[in-house]
């Protein structure tokens, strides 16, 4: 890889461990797994961390394919995943989840489970529709198969991530604590809305080109 296909990768990584935000998913895993005995609780970050990669993978492959068969672009899919990213980062910027993650009533749903590992912490706790966005277009782009395998190398890696977060989830609110993951929460929640406007800005210039000409000719 050059220097510039490294960096490009290396954002996309940060993109989708923003937008996945396994560190949001551990106060929701404790929560909902506080009444579970220790075995149960020990299988949940495994099916969580595969799930998620599964429903990535499925998205990056499939995707473009089901945008398709509904007559879908993919300019308005960035900027329709652009308005999403946007939301989910604004409330992540207050320290809270996004209703595009979780509504209240999927979360009351939630706490009757007898098993959440899927839902609602795969899907759409972790890969919700914005990492979903992410990967559909990520699809689009003219990859070779080596940067195809890349990217789902890096899925792999954040869900690995994820499943390390999950499992130590305990540890990890007792080391940082409530502020400590609002802190981050929030650094996560900017990163995201610059990944929002980066979605949003190149799906308007490419659905409507005669409006990027007209403001670089201005320029």
């Amino acid at each position: 890889m050059t220097q510039e296909e490294l960096i490009a990768y290396f954002a996309f990584i940060v993109s989708v461990f923003a937008l996945m935000n396994p560190l949001a998913a551990v106060p929701v895993y404790l929560g909902l797994t506080s009444d579970l005995d220790s075995e149960v609780r020990r299988r949940i970050p495994f099916k969580t961390a595969s799930s998620a990669f599964l429903i990535m993978v499925i998205a990056f492959i499939a995707g473009e394919t089901i945008l398709n068969m509904f007559s879908v672009s993919i300019p308005a899919l960035r900027i329709a995943g652009g308005i999403v990213i946007l939301s989910m980062g604004w409330s992540m910027l207050q320290a809270r989840t996004s209703r595009a993650k979780q509504t209240a009533e999927e979360a009351e749903e939630a706490t009757h489970r007898q098993s959440i590992a899927v839902i609602p912490m795969a899907i759409p706790m972790t890969a919700g529709p914005g990492a979903i966005s992410l990967m559909v277009v990520a699809a689009s782009y003219p990859n070779p198969i080596e940067g195809k395998i890349a990217i789902i190398v890096a899925v792999l890696f954040v869900c690995v991530l994820l499943w390390l977060f999950l499992k130590s989830a305990t540890r990890i609110s007792q080391l940082i604590g409530q502020t400590g993951m609002n802190i981050v929460t929030r650094i996560m929640g900017l990163l995201m809305l610059g990944v929002g406007v980066e979605f949003m800005g190149k799906g308007i210039g490419e659905m409507f080109p005669a409006l990027l000409a007209g403001t670089q000719a201005a320029g």
